[in-house]
């Protein structure tokens, strides 16, 4: 091999490192948008689909376009060839490294062991077809033959999303079988805890918030794990069960969430709970589940994989529930507010510190209740909750003692004071009976100023445009002013407030929260209530 050549493939090196890096940082992206859509090919696809165009991604063509024309002098401009890929392609990869926007995230990329494996091994192989493409190109004299895969391997970048979904597809049985392995050591640990109570919580909306408010209730009288924020996927709950249960604990409660039928049999089967508790059904995933009935007979599963001497514990103020509460296969005790339910409310009262009522169990015993929690939905949780927690043996004055200590649960209603104004935090995974509970809530603030800040709701499937409409329409009789958040998805929105004649001068549309954050300094005034509902996660940016 004579000097020039290896001085050559030396050089190389800088453009194909600088290419590699370039590649690394949208893999990352990607990356961090698959792990949004739990590593789910299927519906990264389709966020995929929807999200992106070849148009919108013309960057990442850049240094496919000026490699490829480097190979093709290559093959004609012989006493040159040294030097075009290094002199074009270096500056080119460093200026779109440079200018490459970095979005704001507000759940950034967690570099879990998969999310690393993942990450390594994609940029691994690429950097493995470089080094090989590059050596051959150079050495082989098969150069016209070779540059068909040198063009497949420039375009990475522009279709790195797609690379990665190999990848990830590819990896599939080694993670499976890594999560065979993670499971059977979570039943292990159970196995070993036969007293261990253990009590799961789904429903279209109200699981986090029934969640921690029960294991509040229940620290009253027993050791409790509690899986943490919104954990309710099958190795989240499978973490805290190999990291955080302990031989002391007596009580492990747990969120089930579900995207498509089978999720919560599958959760089922991992934690195989005693007590199940049912908070709502309603619209929500639509999407992915594309009917209610759907969404229904999945929630379902959790009732019916209880055994024949466990507690379902139902919302019977839902009409769903209400429809299929007899399937239930054990003992089962409603809630609600109205009186046909065991536990249940009477003198209701909402203000703008929280609520306060008079809790009634099947004996006729009342306890009068307080809590800094707000909203009419969060009554039912706070009666879901002490109806478990009574079966459990904690009495009433327990009960009350330990709800009045809860402090409002974050980006769930939360209450905060801000600089002469109220902010109600209801960031957190809105859907169509959370968004009207909202409303509710912020009718029931008095004369004061209403100031509403939305996106709208997601993931609803084909009634999505209908329910925001229907939303905006209730906003308009609720709000003094709305900001309306992202341009494209608030189309149905706009066209609510349009439809229920709302005045162009009391609402404005802006491209995100920084910008509503602008308009509302310069509109809300002193008193004001400030309602933020739902704040869509990163893979619905524009």
């Amino acid at each position: 091999m004579d000097v020039l050549l290896i001085w050559k493939l030396s050089l190389l090196l800088i453009p194909l490192g600088v290419f590699e890096l370039y590649l690394a940082s949208k893999l990352k992206y990607d990356l961090h948008m698959l792990q949004q859509n739990s590593y789910r090919n299927d519906r990264y696809y389709r966020w995929y689909i929807q999200r992106q165009s070849i148009r919108r991604n013309w960057s990442a063509w850049l240094p496919s376009l000026f490699f490829i024309i480097g190979s093709l002098l290559e093959l004609w401009l012989v006493k040159v060839d040294f030097l075009i890929t290094p002199v074009v392609l270096i500056p080119i990869c460093l200026i779109l490294l440079l200018l490459k926007r970095r979005p704001v995230v507000k759940k950034p990329l967690v570099m879990t062991a998969r999310a690393k494996r993942l990450l390594l091994i994609a940029i691994t192989v690429s950097i493995f077809l470089s080094i090989a493409l590059m050596i051959s190109f150079n050495i082989l004299a098969i150069k016209r033959r070779l540059l068909p895969f040198i063009v497949l391997y420039t375009i990475l970048p522009a279709f790195s999303a797609y690379y990665l979904m190999l990848i990830n597809w590819l990896l599939q049985p080694l993670e499976k079988h890594i999560n065979a392995n993670y499971l059977s050591e979570a039943k292990r640990i159970f196995a070993g805890k036969p007293e261990l109570k253990r009590v799961a919580i789904t429903g279209s909306y109200g699981k986090t918030s029934c969640k921690m408010i029960l294991a509040a209730i229940l620290e009253e009288k027993y050791i409790t794990l509690v899986t943490p924020e919104s954990v309710n996927t099958p190795m989240g709950i499978t973490r805290v069960i190999r990291e955080q249960l302990k031989p002391i604990h007596e009580v492990f409660i747990c969120e089930m969430g579900a995207k498509q039928g089978g999720d919560i049999a599958e959760l089922c089967d991992l934690v195989q709970p005693h007590i199940g508790i049912l908070t709502a059904i309603g619209p929500q995933h639509l999407e992915t589940f594309g009917s209610l009935e759907a969404i229904a007979n999945t929630k379902f599963e959790l009732i019916h994989a209880l055994p024949a001497d466990g507690l379902a514990v139902l919302n019977l103020n839902n009409e769903e529930i209400i429809a299929r509460y007899k399937q239930a296969p054990c003992q089962v005790v409603g809630y609600g507010l109205d009186d046909i339910c065991s536990y249940h409310a009477e003198n209701v009262h909402y203000n703008s510190q929280g609520v306060s009522f008079t809790l009634v169990d099947p004996h006729g015993e009342k306890q009068p209740i307080r809590s800094r929690l707000l909203g009419r939905h969060n009554i039912e949780n706070l009666i879901g909750a002490s109806a478990v927690a009574a079966e459990m043996g904690i009495t009433l004055s327990q009960i009350a003692r330990a709800i009045r200590t809860i402090d409002p649960i974050p980006h769930r209603m939360q209450l905060i004071s801000s600089s002469g104004y109220t902010i109600i935090d209801d960031a957190f995974n809105s859907n169509p009976l959370g968004a009207a509970a909202a409303l509710d809530v912020l009718n029931q603030m008095g004369e004061k100023q209403k100031i509403l800040i939305t996106p709208g709701m997601v993931e609803l499937g084909e009634k999505q445009d209908e329910l925001n409409l229907e939303f905006a329409v209730s906003a308009a009789k609720v709000c003094d002013y709305i900001i309306l958040v992202g341009k494209k998805h608030s189309l149905p929105l706009q066209i609510g407030l349009q439809k229920e004649h709302f005045p162009l001068d009391r609402y404005s549309v802006v491209a995100d929260l920084i910008e509503a954050k602008e308009i509302l300094a310069n509109i809300v005034r002193p008193g004001a209530v400030v309602m933020f509902e739902n704040d869509l996660p990163d893979t619905y940016s524009e």
